[in-house]
């Protein structure tokens, strides 16, 4: 599949966009999809990208150089405040699946899939359109790879340590600040600040190093995680970071450094997860983060906080995102129709694939001849029914469904490198369809698997196949699942 994710990012604009598009990034690539970023920045996100396959350039200015990268996508994702509308219609225009992350319903968005992964996505009132899928709420908040599964996090007695964190640049200079303030009313807390590459305020944080202060330089995600796992409480501006500090289940005092962050922040406190200490040019911020740390040392408190963040976000997002994506875009572009003569070679090469062989109840491998007597044989016989997949005339795998008295025996194969896409689902439900067309006296549906095909077993269990029995098949141990297409009595 061919993916790109246009976003932006910037010293002067923050990475909150990339950090977020990073995990879908890595999403697609658990499915076996490597996307191409494509960002509006400078030489300053590069830390960021460096693992990933991206080019930097000002897809605003250079808009065609942009439609010529994009042309024929499949699925292009845009994670922008900067772009207008024209370029969001001309997008939806060029590709199968346009998907528009958002966080403030910033636009009318054309034809597509809205994703709002924020806690307060659903109170927005998104209008109603028959082209628009929208995603919306914590259940689509993408996190990065590394907060996809996270251990319980044991809350300690009392505080001891505290981590600073206000984004990628710390555009309000909130770090040193903060860490003054600490120093002073807290002195005998282990502070960990984060400093991240946009920073330009480094020379004043480190003028309040001491010794019970720890001063981390671009910390990745991994890095992250380990600090917030060591760390009793967070100081904390209100955007991305926020939903990993609750996925870890760290108690927070919430600083709102701009606007489009106090939705998250209300929300966020509305849930009990954070302690809302004020708009950052607030003149009492500095006391009522006092009073905010002081409130938190009740250790019964930060447990329910804890509680109630890890409630709200569950890590799953990003692949809940990236998994509709690529539902959606076979659903609507997938193909699914009687073998012919000249599929005959596509289905020989699959049919010797060394998976299909492996859990084939004949692993040998099939000689040419031998196939186009059987591939003949089959596209002939009246109780047979032979399906090809296909999407954009691109081969996708086979489905066979041979009629004996009241039931189909099932076969399916798919390309290896569309396999674990949910292809085999929409394989089976449209296939479902022509099966009741040509045999509606059927029923049942029978799989025969070998024990040890755990892949298959799952498959068909989500199918709702249900387990039968077990049998001997060629000598081989196998078990049998119906799907019942009139129910037993």
């Amino acid at each position: 599949m061919k993916v790109f994710i246009i976003t932006e990012g910037s010293r002067d604009i923050g990475f909150g966009h990339i950090t977020r598009c990073t995990s879908l990034y890595q999403a697609f690539e658990e499915k076996g999809i490597l996307p191409l970023f494509l960002v509006n920045s400078d030489e300053t996100v590069e830390y960021l990208l460096n693992d990933k396959n991206y080019e930097i350039f000002n897809w605003l200015i250079e808009e065609e150089k942009l439609f010529k990268i994009i042309e024929n996508a499949e699925v292009i994702i845009i994670d922008s405040y900067l772009a207008n509308y024209a370029l969001y219609e001309k997008v939806s225009s060029m590709v199968k699946v346009p998907v528009y992350l958002d966080d403030n319903k910033r636009i009318d968005y054309p034809r597509g899939i809205v994703v709002n992964g924020t806690i307060y996505a659903e109170e927005l009132n998104y209008p109603e359109k028959p082209d628009i899928i929208y995603l919306l709420g914590s259940r689509y908040m993408p996190l990065r790879k590394e907060f996809w599964e996270v251990p319980e996090k044991t809350i300690a007695e009392n505080i001891e340590t505290i981590i600073i964190t206000f984004g990628g640049d710390d555009a309000r200079n909130m770090t040193p600040n903060i860490l003054k303030l600490l120093n002073k009313n807290f002195p005998k807390l282990s502070k960990k600040v984060i400093i991240g590459k946009g920073f330009k305020n480094i020379e004043q944080i480190e003028a309040f190093n001491n010794t019970k202060t720890e001063l981390i330089y671009y910390p990745d995600a991994e890095e992250m995680k380990k600090i917030m796992f060591e760390s009793d409480v967070a100081i904390s501006a209100g955007g991305q970071t926020l939903y990993e500090l609750a996925r870890v289940g760290i108690p927070t005092i919430a600083v709102a450094i701009v606007d489009n962050q106090m939705n998250n922040i209300k929300r966020g406190q509305r849930a009990g997860f954070i302690e809302y200490a004020g708009w950052w040019e607030d003149i009492y911020i500095s006391s009522n983060v006092i009073k905010k740390l002081e409130l938190l040392q009740k250790n019964v408190l930060r447990q329910e906080k804890a509680k109630r963040g890890k409630a709200l976000v569950d890590g799953r997002g990003a692949i809940r995102i990236v998994s509709q994506c690529i539902k959606i875009f076979f659903d609507k572009n997938m193909c699914l129709r009687k073998a012919e003569i000249k599929d005959m070679d596509k289905t020989y090469e699959l049919s010797n694939d060394s998976d299909v062989r492996k859990y084939s109840f004949h692993t040998d491998r099939i000689d040419i001849e031998t196939h186009k007597k059987w591939f003949a044989d089959k596209i002939n016989n009246p109780n047979c029914l032979l399906l090809i997949a296909e999407i954009n005339n691109r081969f996708l795998g086979q489905l066979r469904f041979e009629k004996e008295n009241s039931q189909a025996i099932i076969s399916i194969s798919i390309v290896n490198e569309y396999r674990h896409l949910g292809v085999g689902l929409l394989m089976f439900q449209k296939g479902l369809f022509n099966l009741k067309n040509c045999y509606p006296d059927l029923k049942y549906i029978t799989a025969f698997i070998k024990t040890d095909n755990d892949i298959s077993k799952a498959f068909f269990k989500n199918l709702n196949f249900r387990y039968t029995g077990n049998k001997i098949i060629n000598n081989q141990d196998a078990i049998e699942y119906r799907f019942y297409l009139k129910e037993p009595y």
